[in-house]
């Protein structure tokens, strides 16, 4: 091999790739990490980066591919954004810091108008935060979504804090605000406004009074996942290969808003209803303690 060039990952080592769900991470040379990437099918969605024009400059770059293998869609996209923000790969530029999260929050001022406020943290707890408005992942994004909701519902800028007046908002010289600014405006209609703003931003009630486990089953082998989850945060993920339980990950109980996404979509698609079972708050924690000691007997009975 000529110095300087980099020995890649042969056809036959592609080929050998499972056809599962689950997730991919590609190494260099040095043993770096480059990339994490997940998919239904591991070997075609590995196999399309290597055939694709733009993606060429990577592939060049791996020399081997680590698989873990999931028993479904969830378990993929779960595992690849917890290894994305672990391992922090070279190349998944857009996820792989891990930001602080911003939330808008409103109280409500003296004239009983709500006032929104912008508020980075580390984390949510969202059984202990107060009212919140909407989750964002930067403030750059949480000003633009202000920005769009004040003109589509015809919301005050100096009420949504974009701009600072003692008087009127510039936007009610424009005839797009209706004076809520200087108690102009009915509040409880505007603040009604404020509400259905922010509606595809707010974090949704969790649905259930205790925590829930989620099972996922594999199509084509004897493998199976277990997610406990409350109140949106993924607490503990089980995997079950035929009768042989393979591992047992506790996590901590910290609200993720990339996770809490994956989360919803999952729950609330009516095709995997079945497969959550809900637990009383009692229960769920005596299940919890128990995985932390191996006892894994409180999951759902046909696991077996």
């Amino acid at each position: 091999m000529a110095p300087g060039k980099t020995k890649q990952i042969s056809k036959d080592a592609l080929a050998a790739l499972p056809e599962t769900p689950g997730v991919y991470l590609f190494y260099g040379s040095l043993g770096e990490l480059l990339y994490v990437g997940k998919s239904k099918a591991i070997r075609t969605r590995v196999r399309s980066h290597f055939s694709a024009r733009d993606e060429r400059w990577l592939c060049r770059k791996v020399t081997r591919v680590e698989v873990r293998e999931t028993a479904g869609e969830l378990g993929a996209l779960l595992l690849e954004s917890q290894l994305i923000k672990e391992l922090k790969p070279m190349f998944n530029v857009a996820s792989r810091q891990r930001r602080r999260l911003v939330v808008a929050r409103g109280t409500t001022n003296a004239a009983g108008y709500t006032v929104v406020h912008l508020e980075a943290v580390d984390y949510l707890d969202v059984r202990k935060s107060g009212p919140i408005l909407g989750v964002f992942k930067h403030k750059t994004q949480a000003r633009e979504y202000l920005d769009l909701i004040a003109k589509v519902h015809r919301l005050c800028p100096k009420l949504l804090r974009l701009e600072v007046a003692r008087g009127y908002c510039f936007s009610y010289h424009l005839g797009q605000c209706g004076g809520a600014c200087m108690g102009e405006e009915d509040p409880s209609l505007y603040n009604a406004r404020v509400d259905a703003a922010f509606e595809e931003r707010r974090i949704k009630a969790w649905p259930y009074p205790g925590g829930v486990v989620v099972e996922e089953r594999s199509k084509k082998a004897a493998r199976k996942e277990f997610f406990l989850i409350d109140n949106w945060c993924l607490v503990a993920s089980i995997r079950v290969n035929g009768e042989e339980f393979e591992n047992g990950v506790l996590v901590q109980h910290r609200f993720d808003y990339d996770s809490y996404k994956i989360l919803l979509n999952h729950m609330v698609n009516p095709e995997n209803h079945e497969s959550i079972k809900p637990y009383a708050k009692r229960e769920f924690e005596k299940l919890r303690r128990g995985l932390q000691s191996g006892n894994t007997d409180l999951l759902p009975s046909d696991h077996t």
